[in-house]
Order: C-alpha cells, then sequence, then structure tokens
C-alpha cells in the first residue's frame, strides 16, 4: 500500500506545471460559465431580485466545494439555501425550478453520451424477451395495473403539490423564451461543458493517458456514472473502477489509476479552496465555517433551514 502511494504521489508531482495550470485554467472556466447560466435563468425568473454574476459565482463555487467534501448533496442544498436568502422574492420551489431548467442541457448531452456508448457496445440490443412472450395475460395485467399506480401517484402528487410546482414553474420562467434560453443557458453551458473536456484531456495528457474524442467522453461518461452511483463524496473509487474499465488497452492500469485519482485530487482541492475563499468573501468566514460545521453534524439538511439560518444571521 504504501508503495502505492508513494507512486501515485510521485505521478502527481510529475506533472508539469504549465499543463497543471492549464488544466486548472479550464476547471475555473467550467465553475465560471455554470455561475453565468445560473446569474441568467435566476436574473430571468426574478427581475426584482437583485440577482448579481459575484455573489451566484461564490453560492455556486462555494455548493460544488461543499459537495466535494460533505455527502448527500449537502453542497447543492446549501446553494439553493443562499439563493433563497440572497434573492428577493425568490422560493425553495422556485429555485428548485430553476435546478431543473440548468440541469436539461446536461441531462441531455449525458443522455446521448450514454446512448453513444450503448450504442457502440457490441450486442448492446442482443436482448430477448422469451419470459414476456410466454406470459401474455401476466404481462398484460403488469402494464395495465404499472400504468393505473402511476397515474394515481402522480393524481395524488399534483393534488398536493400544485401550488409548489406553480412557484417551480416561475423559478423556470426562461423557457418560455426560447431564443434567451438557448443563448444564454444552453450556449453557456455548452462552453461550461467544453472547459470539462479540455480538463480531461490536459490531464490525460499530463499522467500520459493517450488523448482522443472517444477517450475524452469515456472519462466523462464513468465520471458521471460513478458520481450517481457512489455514496462518499469525490466518488474517487468508484471513478477509478469504471475508468480502468473504459479505459483498458488503451494505457497500463497502473497509469490510468495514477490518472483518474490525480485529476480527482487536484480539481477536487482546487473546488473545495476556491469555493470556500469565494463564499467566505461574499457570506463571510464564520457563516461559511457554520455551514461546514452544521452539514457535517446534520443538522436539517434542507434548503428552507439554510435560508432561515442565513436570514437569522444579518
Amino acid at each position: 500500500m504504501a508503495d502505492w502511494l508513494q507512486q501515485l504521489w510521485d505521478a502527481i508531482t510529475a506533472v508539469s506545471v504549465p499543463l497543471l495550470l492549464l488544466g486548472l485554467a479550464f476547471q475555473a472556466g467550467q465553475t465560471m460559465f455554470v455561475a453565468l447560466a445560473w446569474r441568467n435563468i435566476l436574473r430571468y425568473s426574478y427581475p426584482e431580485g437583485g440577482v448579481r454574476y459575484r455573489p451566484v459565482l461564490a453560492y455556486y463555487a462555494g455548493g460544488v466545494g461543499i459537495n466535494a467534501v460533505l455527502p448527500a448533496s449537502a453542497g447543492t442544498v446549501a446553494m439553493i439555501g443562499l439563493f433563497r436568502a440572497r434573492i428577493r422574492g425568490a422560493t425553495v420551489p422556485g429555485i428548485l425550478g430553476a435546478t431543473v431548467v440548468q440541469n436539461i442541457f446536461f441531462v441531455v448531452v449525458s443522455a446521448v453520451v450514454y446512448l453513444w456508448l450503448f450504442l457502440g457496445a457490441a450486442g448492446s440490443f442482443d436482448v430477448e424477451f422469451e419470459w414476456f412472450h410466454d406470459h401474455p395475460t401476466a404481462t398484460a395485467v403488469i402494464l395495465i395495473g404499472g400504468a393505473v399506480l402511476i397515474w394515481i401517484v402522480g393524481r395524488i402528487l399534483y393534488t398536493r403539490f400544485h401550488s409548489a410546482w406553480e412557484s417551480a414553474v416561475e423559478g423556470g420562467g426562461i423557457l418560455g423564451n426560447r431564443r434567451l434560453f438557448l443563448i444564454q443557458v444552453v450556449g453557456v453551458e455548452a462552453l461550461s461543458y467544453i472547459c470539462r473536456m479540455c480538463v480531461n484531456a490536459t490531464f490525460m495528457h499530463a499522467f500520459g493517458v493517450p488523448v482522443s474524442v472517444q477517450n475524452v467522453f469515456l472519462i466523462v461518461a464513468a465520471s458521471s456514472i460513478s458520481s450517481t452511483v457512489a455514496l462518499l463524496p469525490g466518488a474517487v473509487g468508484a471513478q477509478t473502477a469504471l475508468a480502468s474499465v473504459v479505459l483498458k488497452g488503451t494505457a497500463p492500469t497502473e497509469v490510468i489509476s495514477a490518472y483518474t485519482i490525480g485529476q480527482a485530487v487536484i480539481t477536487t482541492a482546487f473546488n473545495v479552496t476556491v469555493g470556500t475563499i469565494l463564499l467566505a468573501r461574499e457570506i463571510g468566514w464564520p457563516a461559511t465555517k457554520a455551514m461546514f460545521h452544521r452539514r457535517r453534524k446534520g443538522e436539517r439538511n434542507d434548503p428552507e433551514a439554510v435560508a432561515q439560518s442565513l436570514d437569522a444571521s444579518r
């Protein structure tokens, strides 16, 4: 174990400084473009809310930093609470609606990448539905019963959360202006996605992993999947395992492991440092420290609790 850690440390410290700075510059660009998209969404939904780029960048970067070290999407909860507390007229359902809008581009792109990988895998669609063919009555019962159950659950949710849904729609108001949505959200987030590609390509080159469009997309897909299934913050273990599978044969296993862990360690340290600094400049160090402490203690991990705490501290 000690030898492996020493090899990892040697691999990280051997990274070229210019490449390291270039990779971190792309990482910063990714954060700044996503924050700009957030600003555009929130400014459209709350034109009288005093939405400005610098606070939005601080809240988003701070949320990313918190997510890097704490589980249960604590950073996302904190970011939503900060938006709710600092934007006049904002509500938690409204910010959640804005979150849906902010994620549309990334969900679509991820789906396309997954589909591309799925179609490219040999035998992906060689699936046989023999059981359904041999049991038509049971199949019909399952389908009809499932449809009825979905309808009942949908009606209950609609009745219970109708007012919340109206607020959520308010937060996603920019969808009503297709031109602005495509330019100020999709276009900006596309730039952030390009930065993300460049981060991966830069660190792959720095660690000696062959750089190609397919390999970069494979790493992006592995990172997305590992972040989804991981139980702990950072998702380093899951990402390393998936990267070793998807990049098998392109480089030695130890090189792939050094790359994935090295990039994760470097970018995580960068996200935590930058996010903490920006958040502390915006809300003060005591409030920032209290936010990390509160999340670690597991105190009411919900956006409204964060917002109320910030309102009380004013």
